[in-house]
Formats: C-alpha cells, sequence, structure tokens
C-alpha cells in the first residue's frame, strides 16, 4: 500500500491539495460501497452450501487481513429457501510463498438460529511466482474440524491452483478433491472444480464469470443431471482504505442445485 508522506514528496502546495481532495472523495466513495455491500448483507440474509470462493496462486508475505464470507441460497423449495453459509476468517502471509488462514464456520438453515458448525484450516503454497512460468501453479490445503455436538466428520480437501493472463483477462482454475475423515466418514473421495474469467477493468471493479461444479465420487462421477453446477456474473474489486469485496449471483445448472445463490465476501487489509 503507498503511504501518504512517499506520495506528496516533491509535489507542489497547489499539487498536495489536489490530491488530498482527490483522496477525500475516493474514501467517500469507498465508504459508500462499503455500506450499499453491507447493506445488501442484511436485506439478503442467507443454507447449506459450500463457500463460494475461487483461490489463486499469488501470495503476499506479511500481508494481514481479515473477512466474511456469505452463501446466501434460494429456492422455491421453503425447506431449502433462505438458507446461509456465514465465515469469518483471519489470514496471514507467512512468506512470498505461504498463505494460512482460520475460519469460523456458522450455519442458518430455515427455521432455525445461527449455529456455530466448526473451526476451518486452510494454506496455499505458491509453486511458481506470477510471471515466471507460461502458467502460474499453487496448492491448497484445507482440514475442517466440526463442533464435536454435531457427530459430523472432519474433512481433508486439497486443490490444484492454476492461473493464467491472457490481454486484459485473468483466467483462474480451482481443481478440487475433498475426503471424510475420521467418525461417521463416508470412503468417498468428491471431485469438484471452480473457474474463473476475470476483466481486469479497474482495481476497484472487475467484472468476472465464475463456474463451480461437484462431480461426485472420483471412481464413479454422477450423471450430469446429478451433479451440482452452478454458474454467474461477479464484480470483485480492491477500495481506498484496505477494503476488498466480490458480489455475485449464480445460477443453478441442474435439478440437484440451488435455483440462484448470492455470494458476498468482503475482506479489510491489517
Amino acid at each position: 500500500m503507498i503511504r501518504a508522506g512517499k506520495l506528496f514528496t516533491g509535489l507542489a502546495p497547489g499539487s498536495k491539495r489536489l490530491l488530498m481532495h482527490a483522496r477525500k472523495q475516493s474514501a467517500s466513495i469507498s465508504v459508500a460501497v462499503i455500506v450499499i455491500l453491507a447493506g445488501l448483507t442484511n436485506f439478503m440474509l442467507p443454507a447449506d452450501a459450500l463457500a463460494r470462493k475461487v483461490y489463486s496462486p499469488a501470495v503476499e508475505k506479511g500481508e494481514a487481513e481479515i473477512g466474511y464470507l456469505l452463501d446466501y441460497s434460494v429456492n422455491t423449495d421453503p425447506a431449502r429457501n433462505a438458507g446461509a453459509r456465514h465465515q469469518f476468517e483471519y489470514e496471514l502471509g507467512v512468506t512470498d510463498r505461504w498463505l494460512t488462514a482460520v475460519y469460523g464456520d456458522f450455519r442458518k438453515n430455515p427455521g432455525q438460529k445461527f449455529t456455530w458448525q466448526g473451526v476451518k484450516w486452510e494454506n496455499v503454497y505458491v509453486l511458481t511466482k506470477p510471471g515466471e512460468q507460461w502458467l502460474d501453479a499453487g496448492l491448497y490445503l484445507e482440514y475442517f474440524r466440526p463442533r464435536a455436538g454435531l457427530n459430523l466428520p472432519d474433512a481433508l480437501e486439497f486443490k490444484l491452483l492454476l492461473e493464467k493472463e491472457s490481454g486484459g483477462l485473468t483466467h483462474t482454475a480451482n481443481l478440487i478433491l475433498t475426503k471424510e475423515l475420521g467418525r461417521n466418514a463416508l470412503p468417498h473421495v468428491i471431485a469438484g472444480y471452480a473457474w474463473r474469467s476475470k476483466w481486469r477493468w479497474r482495481r476497484e471493479i472487475e467484472p468476472a464469470i465464475e463456474l463451480y461444479g461437484g462431480l461426485g465420487d472420483v471412481s464413479q462421477t454422477l450423471v450430469p443431471s446429478r451433479q451440482s453446477q452452478q454458474a454467474g456474473i461477479v464484480l470483485l474489486g480492491k477500495l481506498h482504505g484496505g477494503f476488498s469485496y466480490e458480489i455475485g449471483y449464480l445460477f443453478g445448472l441442474t435439478p440437484v442445485t440451488d435455483k440462484g445463490m448470492l455470494k458476498f465476501i468482503i475482506g479489510y487489509e491489517l
């Protein structure tokens, strides 16, 4: 992040006043965007769904961030409508290749109160630094520990992270494998994917198309009509003051998928 002292070095007094005025206007716009986004989450307050987030193989050493992630499902069936997953995170770039984060996971099913589900520990390791190779690559490893009273198994999730810039676009793919562990665990290894194609228009607003899919057990993938498939438009960007956001709506493409889902992520760099 550029510091004000460095930015003003060598500027004439009049230029400094103009720059300060521009910075104040930028800050006001950022605050307005944050208020609007926060209002949307209060209005939509969300079921039981996986977090919709595409991970890039990029890490900034020493960068610490807190964040909030929301998935809100929309269905015609009242038993599935208006359910939500809320996650609160703290992440840290330990080195220029390794990022680690801890999440608190909460759910709200239709007609029920918010309940704590468990804790998630995730790690991203960069294999190739951005621009070093034709294709940027990284690894993601997550361990989920549910709350003891739920009698649910632990879960281990692995992702291969791939990213490629082409002109003004950035394409990112996550190839996902998930395995339950411990008591009550099923023997299956579940495959899935996430994809994002992003237009690097402006730092504050970058339109993107995102796709998410759950393919079933790797030994016997589900027929397409039984797979979970979603696609939608997402806006993301970085705002003044260290804030970042993602907001979008995903449409269900198969009968077993939620008809719609609002995704919202907001982060603050410490």
